[in-house]
């Protein structure tokens, strides 16, 4: 009976794309990390490139399903305190292939919000997880548990004191 193969556990993968130092990390560095074989890590992704983009596309639909299983900014939080490594691959600015998943994961909940009737949904949605993701880097930074934070009363309190 063959062995069943290896798959590639995208979280851990993008633990070892962002973990301090790992801007220069090579396939070998990323493979030793993983324990994984160096040519099981080219199978499984043909090139350095080519891993960030995976884990980048994988960590995007894990924040798409937190998103939409909370059902609303709150599920942003809960993806950053639940995938630290995958928050910071989209959102710490070290992947240019993460701009275009973030792009996506706007898109569709632009779209969510253009369904239920928000002007300007897109943009709305952008403003959103900019801010967001500024919220849950700060709370990070400062080492306060995400679950705390109410971003939905946030914004409300926000809004109702602009008028």
């Amino acid at each position: 009976m063959p062995r069943p193969r290896k798959q590639l556990d995208f979280r851990a993968a993008a633990a070892a794309l962002t973990a301090p130092g790992a801007e220069g990390a090579t396939m070998a560095a990323i493979a030793r990390r993983l324990d994984v074989a160096k040519p099981t890590l080219y199978r499984m992704a043909g090139s350095r490139e080519e891993l960030v983009q995976l884990c980048v596309d994988a960590e995007a639909e894990r924040l798409l399903e937190q998103l939409h299983r909370a059902g609303g900014v709150a599920g942003f939080l809960a993806f950053a305190e639940d995938s630290p490594a995958g928050f910071l691959l989209l959102f710490g600015g070290r992947h240019a292939q993460a701009r275009q998943a973030v792009r996506r994961v706007e898109n569709r909940l632009g779209d969510e919000l253009q369904r239920r009737g928000v002007p300007q949904a897109h943009a709305a949605a952008a403003g959103l997880l900019g801010l967001a993701a500024a919220v849950a880097r700060r709370a990070l930074e400062d080492g306060v548990p995400l679950e705390s934070l109410d971003l939905q009363a946030i914004l409300v309190r926000m809004s109702s004191e602009g008028n």
